[in-house]
């Protein structure tokens, strides 16, 4: 179990906002909403906010008062109900299962009266299986079908496609090469830390407006990759040493032929290994 930030329910958007769009990618992308008493009451996500500001989730809302006051209304308004929750007495086997078979990277821990304890999540679990090798090459978890934008689309196109499809991030490739990819977190961070933005946020602008630079000049051209052939230990290190929730995968040639994520990593594992051989990995690795 690990301890992340949680915000009250009665805390505005742009708190849940704040935390997900540090300076860094190590920000979360998910944020868990409890009241006063810390009960967990819900979750908001960074695809959550986005789809908020596009007017996807409250459309009328965003019309009625623009991007800044929407910003500034309770995360009560918004939040998804908690789902994935365990009490901090179940197994830690039946918790990786869980995980796994549904392919979610956390879940909530609460005590009996669901006072929020902490969270389980991907990233926790792959930092403790580090220096393993599995045996297991990338080309067996990873998701094939993958879904790019090109450099020159708006942030716009790039926030809405994400929202659609629900992915947390893009590649964005230039005549058939990856040169970069763009997340749901650069977007958060494009939106919140620019300083012209955030002064814009403070007047009425439409969400055109703000995200209307191109995918080129936000995204990351620093491409962290892996091979379909590498084993799985080398995009878990890849994974916890630079902090990100997924890499593309590439032939030799620099083709994407795929995507690979945490939960994915940790899913194909389980699913290959058994949910007992991954705790027992985790807990050799503590001993040592």
């Amino acid at each position: 179990m690990c301890l992340r930030p949680c915000i009250y329910w009665d805390d505005p958007l742009i708190t849940a906002l704040s935390i997900m769009a540090g300076k860094s990618r190590q920000s979360p992308y998910r944020v868990v909403v409890v009241n006063s008493n810390k009960k967990v009451k819900g979750v908001i996500t960074g695809r959550r906010v986005l789809e908020v500001i596009l007017g996807k989730r409250g459309t009328s809302l965003v019309e009625s008062k623009g991007i800044a006051k929407v910003l500034r209304e309770n995360v009560s308004l918004f939040i998804d109900e908690p789902h994935n929750v365990f009490v901090e007495h179940m197994p830690p086997q039946a918790v990786i299962q869980y995980m796994a078979e549904n392919k979610v990277g956390f879940v909530i821990v609460i005590d009996d009266n669901w006072v929020l304890q902490g969270m389980v999540d991907d990233s926790t679990v792959l930092s403790r299986l580090r220096g393993e090798v599995f045996g297991v090459p990338v080309k067996d978890v990873m998701t094939s079908r993958v879904y790019h934008i090109s450099p020159e689309s708006s942030l716009m196109e790039a926030a809405s496609l994400m929202t659609d499809l629900r992915v947390r991030r893009l590649p964005v490739v230039h005549k058939g090469e990856l040169a970069g990819i763009i997340t749901v977190t650069d977007l958060l961070n494009y939106l919140l830390i620019k300083e012209k933005h955030v002064e814009m946020l403070l007047h009425d602008v439409g969400v055109e407006e703000v995200f209307s630079e191109k995918v080129k000049d936000v995204m990351s051209k620093e491409v962290l990759a892996v091979s379909p052939h590498d084993d799985v230990s080398r995009a878990i290190e890849i994974m916890t040493d630079r902090d990100v929730s997924g890499l593309p995968v590439t032939s030799n040639n620099g083709e994407l032929v795929g995507l690979v994520s945490r939960i994915d990593v940790l899913a194909g594992l389980t699913n290959i290994k058994g949910a007992t051989t991954v705790l027992d990995l985790m807990v050799s690795q503590l001993v040592c």
